[in-house]
């Protein structure tokens, strides 16, 4: 088995919120030492949402795998110590809004001069440069901006829907690792870094491209269609026995069609002329999932998702986190893990989405305690002594869990 992928690469990672911590989890977890840079007078805000900085399950799922070095950044001394550790880094991050690494002295034209070779991404909600820069934005914002959230609802609804989900966030954080790995490999080609601005709006909008795409084209602009498909039917969530259960059943072609039919028995209306064909589904939709509930309602989820799944039909029960938690597949594939976290204690997190067939990644690790690594880093990349690193605490340049 070789080494971890990213085993030897430093991180200097200045997120806040879910984007770069994200980012940092990911590069954490195939290997990289990633340094989370925060301080008690300018923590992450996600730790600020709950009544314990050290125990918000938002920040302990998406600062996994990182270190957490404590030190004030508006004390020059902090700015000092931050700088000569990112001499030893080959990647820094950052989502800060406008102008707040330039502030704090580390932008990427200041830490260039520090590490020339350095790789940098710089991600906001609105990019670098543009009208709306100093824009505040979060992920639920740019589901908004982006056009996403003009889609996420059904026909009826009076407003948009959307999601507790901020999606547009999840996806910017992995978008960010693809672009530093490219990064990375052009420096290994080259001996050049670079600064990567990743736009998180832009993200947002990748996702919806072919509505874009239509729009474009035929000068059609996309209608909220809830859980169904312009382009396929049945194709909807449907109500299941039970107190508000629900499976999803996605039928696209003429074949899944029949091997339907076949599978619920082949009730009278299945041979409805109405329904030969996906035009005609579609054109006679409302009837059709009518029909098609009349069926699910008489059956439990899973046992609708079994019985299709059977016939070749692409369907699946609507599960909830105790039902996900206890599903077969989600403990044969093992894509949940426990770790056990010094204040919230042992929980479930994801595990790590893939497997290397020649390579261990590393466990993953608990998220940090803010300032948790801060001595263990001045020792063994700053070589300070113990009695600089107490002082500086009692300065308030340092934080640890103990201060």
């Amino acid at each position: 088995m070789t080494s971890a992928p990213l085993e030897g690469i430093k991180v200097i990672s200045f997120g806040t919120g879910a984007v770069i911590p994200e980012w940092g989890k990911a590069l954490g977890e195939l290997g990289a030492d990633v340094i989370k840079i925060e301080s008690r007078e300018n923590p992450d805000f996600a730790r600020t949402i709950g009544p314990d900085m050290n125990n918000i399950h938002g920040v302990n799922e998406s600062n996994r795998s990182q270190r957490s070095f404590g030190v004030n950044l508006k004390k020059e001394k902090g700015k000092e110590l931050v700088r000569k550790l990112i001499k030893t880094a080959d990647i820094v991050g950052e989502n800060f809004r406008g102008g707040a690494v330039r502030s704090l002295g580390v932008d990427y034209e200041d830490v260039r001069k520090i590490k020339p070779d350095i790789i940098y991404i710089s991600s906001q909600g609105f990019g670098r440069g543009t009208p709306y820069t100093e824009y505040q934005a979060y992920g639920p914002m740019l589901a908004a901006a982006s056009g996403v959230l003009s889609l996420w609802a059904h026909p009826d609804d009076p407003y948009p829907v959307g999601a507790n989900v901020p999606l547009p966030d999840h996806m910017a954080s992995k978008q960010a690792v693809f672009a530093v790995l490219a990064a990375l490999d052009y420096r290994r080609r080259t001996g050049k870094g670079q600064f990567i601005d990743l736009c998180q709006v832009e993200v947002a909008a990748s996702l919806i491209g072919e509505y874009y795409l239509d729009y474009s084209i035929n000068h059609r602009l996309a209608m909220k269609v809830g859980n169904r498909n312009p382009y396929a039917a049945p194709c909807n969530a449907y109500r299941c026995k039970g107190q508000d259960q629900w499976c999803a059943i996605s039928i696209i072609t003429n074949d899944d069609w029949q091997r339907f039919c076949t599978a619920i028995g082949n009730p009278g209306w299945t041979m409805d002329p109405r329904f030969a064909d996906t035009v005609s589904r579609l054109k006679n939709v409302d009837e059709l999932d009518r029909l098609v509930e009349t069926w699910t309602m008489e059956h439990g989820p899973m046992e609708v998702m079994n019985t299709l799944q059977a016939a070749g039909v692409a369907a699946g029960m609507l599960q909830r986190a105790a039902d996900t938690i206890n599903d077969p597949h989600v403990k044969w594939t093992q894509a949940l893990i426990e770790l056990d976290h010094p204040v919230a204690g042992r929980r479930l997190y994801t595990n790590v989405p893939y497997k290397l067939s020649n390579t261990t990644l590393p466990p993953s690790r608990p998220a940090p305690l803010l300032g948790q690594h801060t001595d263990e880093i001045c020792r063994e990349l700053l070589g300070m002594p113990a009695e600089e690193i107490r002082r500086l605490k009692e300065e308030g340049v340092l934080d640890a869990p103990s201060t």
